[in-house]
C-alpha cells in the first residue's frame, strides 16, 4: 500500500486536482449536459518526451558501475546502494510503461462526442491510473533523493579519511545522481501536464484547463465569440502518426492575442468537425450516423432507423435488455461503427 502523495499536494496546492475533469463533468452532468468532447494530448506525447527516462537509466547504469567497479573491494553498504538504485530505476521503468499502456487504453488515439454518463466513467478510470502512477513516481523520487544524499555524504566522507580516489569517485556519483532527480521530476511535470491538461466541448462552450506542475489555470470560451478553427501537422512524423494542433480563435483576434491552443491532438482534422458538431449542439447528423448503424446491424437487432418515437422506444428497450450483446458489437467492429454506437446512446437518453 503505497502513501497517497496526490492527496497530499493536492491539500498542499489547490490548483493540483487530479480528479479535476472527473469533478467538472459531474458537475455538468447535473446540469443536464447530455454529450460532450475531452481531448486531451495524444498517447504520442508521452512516448516522446521518454528520452528523459531513457538517460535516467543510463546515468544508472554509470551510478552502479562506479559504485561496483570503482574499489576493489567495495563493502556491503555501496553493494546495498547499488542494488536499490537498479531497483529503483527498473521499478519507475516499469511503471511508466504500464501508465502510457492505459493511458492509450482509456483515452484511445484521437477525442469523440461521448455520453456524458461514459465519459464520468472513463474519467475515473484515467484519475485511477494516474493516481497510481504518481504516486509510486512520488516514492521511488524521494527513496532517488535519498541516495544522492547518502552519495554526497560518503564523497564527503572521503576527504576526512584521505582516500582522494574515493572521494573522486563520490563526487561523480553524486552529480549523476543530481542529473537523474531533475530528469526524473522534468519527466513527472511532462506526465502531469499530460494528464492533467484538457479541454472539454460542450454544446456552445470549449472549457480549456491547463496545468503546469503544480499550477494551474482555466479558461471558457464562447462559440459565437470564435472566428475559425484551425488545426495542422506540424511535421512529417506527427502527420504519419496523425496528430497535430487546434489553435481556436476569436473575434478581434490581433497578434495571436485572442487565441487558445491544443497541442498533440489526435486527428487534428477530424477533431475540429467533432468539435463544431458538439459546440453547433448537431443532433441531425448523430441520428444520420446512427441510422446507417442500424442498417448495419437490422438483422442482429430488428431496428432500422430512430425516424420514429416507437423505433426509439423499442431501440431503447432493446439496448436496455441487451447490454452484452451491444458491447460485444462494439468490441468487434471499426472505429467508425464504435462511434456511432456512442452517438445511439447518447440519442437514446
Amino acid at each position: 500500500m503505497f502513501i497517497n502523495f496526490s492527496n497530499v499536494v493536492s491539500w498542499m496546492f489547490k490548483s493540483f486536482d487530479i480528479s479535476g475533469d472527473t469533478k467538472l463533468l459531474e458537475k455538468l452532468e447535473k446540469n443536464e449536459i447530455r454529450f460532450l468532447m475531452i481531448i486531451k494530448k495524444h498517447w504520442i506525447y508521452s512516448i516522446l518526451i521518454s528520452w528523459r527516462a531513457f538517460f535516467v537509466v543510463i546515468f544508472a547504469c554509470a551510478n552502479v558501475y562506479l559504485l561496483i567497479f570503482s574499489q576493489a573491494n567495495p563493502d556491503i553498504i555501496t553493494i546495498s546502494i547499488a542494488i536499490l538504485l537498479s531497483l529503483n530505476v527498473i521499478w519507475w521503468f516499469i511503471i511508466v510503461i504500464v501508465y502510457i499502456r492505459r493511458f492509450y487504453h482509456i483515452q484511445g488515439s484521437k477525442p469523440y462526442i461521448e455520453d456524458i454518463y461514459f465519459a464520468i466513467e472513463k474519467s475515473k478510470h484515467s484519475d485511477e491510473a494516474f493516481v497510481n502512477f504518481f504516486n509510486q513516481t512520488v516514492l521511488l523520487l524521494l527513496l532517488l533523493f535519498v541516495i544522492t544524499l547518502f552519495a554526497l555524504f560518503t564523497s564527503i566522507s572521503g576527504i576526512f579519511l584521505s582516500d582522494v580516489t574515493h572521494f573522486s569517485f563520490g563526487i561523480i556519483n553524486a552529480f549523476l545522481l543530481l542529473f537523474q532527480l531533475g530528469l526524473f521530476y522534468g519527466y513527472l511535470n511532462a506526465m502531469i501536464n499530460q494528464e492533467m491538461d484538457f479541454k472539454v466541448v460542450i454544446p456552445g462552450q470549449i472549457l480549456f484547463y491547463n496545468q503546469r506542475g503544480v499550477f494551474g489555470d482555466s479558461q471558457a470560451m464562447n462559440a459565437d465569440k470564435i472566428k475559425t478553427i484551425n488545426a495542422t501537422h506540424p511535421g512529417l512524423f506527427s502527420s504519419f502518426i496523425n496528430y497535430g494542433d487546434i489553435i481556436v480563435l476569436t473575434e478581434g483576434d490581433q497578434d495571436g492575442k485572442g487565441q487558445m491552443s491544443m497541442d498533440y491532438v489526435g486527428d487534428p482534422m477530424g477533431t475540429v468537425k467533432e468539435i463544431q458538431r458538439v459546440l453547433d449542439k448537431d443532433f441531425e447528423s448523430m441520428e444520420r450516423k446512427v441510422n446507417i448503424l442500424l442498417k448495419k446491424l437490422s438483422l442482429q437487432i430488428g431496428i432500422s432507423d430512430i425516424n420514429t418515437p416507437e423505433n426509439k422506444r423499442k431501440l431503447q428497450e432493446f439496448v436496455k435488455n441487451n447490454d452484452t450483446m451491444i458491447q460485444d458489437i462494439f468490441r468487434k467492429w471499426d472505429d467508425e461503427t464504435k462511434q456511432e454506437i456512442r452517438e445511439l446512446y447518447i440519442l437514446l437518453q
